[in-house]
């Protein structure tokens, strides 16, 4: 059974899903009107924040934040992050009636192989911790996701492929997602200082990941370009979740198999929605 305050901590994370998705599809359309030139610079973000519709995209976005913070302070990792894929159904409806892209069964079959791997995750998670990390296992993680999430940049080309933007905008989401967490714990312990510094981080990352994301969508459709993103930034927090904050799948139903088969059924729904499609832009 899940207990009330983590029911209010998945109707937070759901509302959050709805904003952050619900942005992309306001502002997709405005990333693919500006020259691919300006992709992983911060023009690109300058030219955008001429479009009205791209600003009040990214304001929706921002908004899911505080919302995602909130389900953090009252569920498991494990539980909030999966649950963000609800944005999923919106992305799919905005992306066939908004922008016109083509989403077929093999999309929405995807797209319920992930959900139903939400509503596994919310059934069987773990208790939810304010636990801290090992110093080591919290540098590890920063090392290894943050050199995928610089790789575009220090490659610096203008033709970067699409699955390499795709790969570290959803690691720096992850990064944001993780020291999201930070924050919370710290708040729990009532260590102002430490909390602002993992907000700092939190922004840092969520911009370099939005920075990635919006060039992205530049070269290939959102439909593509997003689902993957969120899988990546629900599916690795997920799996670092008893690593850093000591969230033990071996305590839930199953000893953690319907853990790992409801991870499993949302890595391979994003996998299939993020499948190749020809790119809007190769120039």
């Amino acid at each position: 059974m899940v207990d009330g305050q983590v029911s209010a901590g998945l109707a937070a994370a759901a509302f959050a899903a709805v904003c952050f998705d619900g942005a992309v599809i306001l502002q997709a359309t405005e990333a693919q009107a500006v020259e691919v030139a300006h992709g992983l610079r911060l023009s690109l973000l300058r030219r955008l924040a001429e479009r009205p519709r791209w600003v009040l995209g990214s304001v929706i976005g921002l908004l899911g934040w505080p919302l995602q913070l909130l389900a953090l302070s009252m569920a498991p990792l494990t539980v909030v992050q999966p649950m963000l894929a609800v944005g999923l159904i919106v992305l799919l409806v905005g992306g066939a009636r908004v922008l016109h892209e083509h989403v077929g069964l093999r999309q929405w079959a995807a797209a319920v192989a992930v959900i139903a791997g939400v509503v596994l995750l919310a059934l069987a998670g773990p208790p939810h911790t304010d636990a801290l990390p090992g110093t080591y296992a919290l540098a590890a993680v920063l090392v290894v996701l943050g050199a995928v999430v610089a790789w575009p940049f220090v490659a610096a080309r203008d033709d970067t492929a699409a699955w390499s933007l795709i790969l570290a905008a959803g690691c720096a989401f992850a990064l944001s997602a993780v020291t999201s967490k930070l924050v919370t714990a710290e708040l729990a312990r009532s260590r102002l200082l430490p909390a602002l510094a993992w907000a700092a981080a939190t922004a840092v990352f969520a911009g370099v990941g939005f920075l990635t994301d919006m060039t992205a969508l530049q070269r290939v459709e959102a439909t593509r370009a997003a689902p993957p993103m969120f899988v990546l930034e629900m599916a690795l927090p997920v799996a670092l979740a008893p690593l850093l904050f000591d969230e033990r799948w071996s305590a839930t139903a199953g000893g953690g198999v319907v853990v790992a088969l409801g991870l499993t059924l949302v890595l391979l729904g994003g996998a299939v929605l993020g499948a190749a499609r020809p790119p809007l832009l190769t120039a």
